[in-house]
């Protein structure tokens, strides 16, 4: 819920700083984003054990914390893509819960600031579970609740610690982190991250439903093209000596596996000034770089380019279609000439696919 539905930490983070300020505790930021998706209970313990206050219990604190974020969730709204991702789930068929580590009383509260009753069959608090998130014990309490086997559910979660609780329990996670926690790396234990739930849509569930791996945009693989002058020079260099596995090829390129980045060798014969290749028909810099994105990744790139009145070297299209290595593409300059080359991949085993392999 928090986070997720509603940008609610900035919520938490003031509710949870005045109560420091009042009891005079050290705590920094880093100690606020540790907790992140904690039971507020659990978080104030924390508190407690690290720096013993005198007055109000733990469970006080947490109290005061809960309430004060129940009065401040009044003007909240649903974040971008909340609505169109519950549309489609239930769409599709898929029973809905929420499963949350806030209070009850602050679950009813969202619930009905953003209209969202209608789209839940059951929603449950961690409260009063034995344990709260990491542990898989609110996931599996809320699978129950739907009489659902936990390895058929898909959780959607917004921090690790609620990735860790939903994959212990063995279910499929979709990771929609905030902006500044994104390349935490505890993200790839989920099995797709977006960054933004506007991001998901029918094609997206359709293939974590199926188990196709996804780009990871927790950490995505890096892309970079430059040239040499010999590509059997470069194979002996980055297959031989380095040990990087071998994607597609051509007569003129050669795909690199550089510890899961892709690097691509192109021959040329004019190192300077950069030399270009040809690529469906056009002309493009031998030398450029970008990143390995998900599909709907991509499309926002692609929109924002478009909106900017970026001029495409390649206009975003799809290359290899139905073969090894199909993807979605595009070419740009930035302002300096500098090359830059999106991609998108639907399944990110075909990354490095070569030709003999199957699509």
């Amino acid at each position: 819920m928090d986070g997720l539905l509603l940008e609610s930490e900035s919520l938490w983070r003031k509710a949870e700083s005045e109560a420091v300020t009042r009891l005079g505790l050290p705590l920094t930021e880093a100690d606020f984003v540790e907790h992140t998706g904690v039971r507020m209970r659990d978080v104030a313990r924390i508190w407690f054990d690290r720096h013993p206050w005198q007055g109000p219990s733990p469970d006080d604190v947490a109290d005061q914390v809960i309430d004060r974020v129940v009065e401040l969730v009044a003007e909240a709204e649903p974040l971008a893509g909340v609505i169109d991702t519950l549309n489609l789930c239930a769409s599709q068929g898929l029973r809905l819960a929420l499963c949350s580590s806030s209070d009850r009383r602050l679950i009813d509260a969202v619930l009905t600031t953003l209209d969202l009753e209608p789209y839940f069959e059951v929603s449950h608090s961690a409260e009063n579970d034995g344990f709260g998130k990491p542990h898989p014990q609110p996931y599996l309490s809320t699978a129950a609740k739907l009489g659902i086997n936990p390895g058929a559910c898909l959780a959607f979660e917004d921090s690790v610690t609620g990735c860790l609780s939903a994959k212990s329990a063995g279910m499929t996670v979709i990771a929609v982190p905030d902006p500044d926690a994104r390349g935490l790396p505890g993200f790839g234990i989920a099995d797709l991250v977006l960054g933004s739930l506007s991001h998901f849509d029918r094609e997206a569930l359709e293939a974590v439903l199926s188990g196709v791996p996804a780009p990871n945009m927790a950490r995505p693989r890096f892309h970079l093209a430059f040239p040499v002058d010999d590509l059997d020079a470069a194979r002996s260099f980055y297959g031989g000596v380095l040990g990087c596995r071998e994607g597609r090829s051509a007569d003129t390129w050669v795909d690199f596996d550089l510890w899961g980045h892709q690097v691509v060798a192109h021959l040329s014969n004019e190192m300077h000034p950069p030399s270009t290749n040809a690529v469906d028909g056009h002309d493009v810099p031998a030398e450029h770089f970008g990143v390995l994105l998900h599909r709907t990744a991509w499309i926002d790139v692609v929109e924002r380019l478009e909106r900017a009145d970026t001029p495409f070297l390649i206009e975003p299209t799809i290359r290899f279609a139905g073969l090894p290595g199909e993807q979605h593409t595009c070419f740009v300059l930035d302002p300096a000439g500098n090359a830059l080359e999106f991609k998108a991949f639907r399944d990110d085993r075909q990354v490095f696919a070569s030709d003999g392999e199957p699509a």
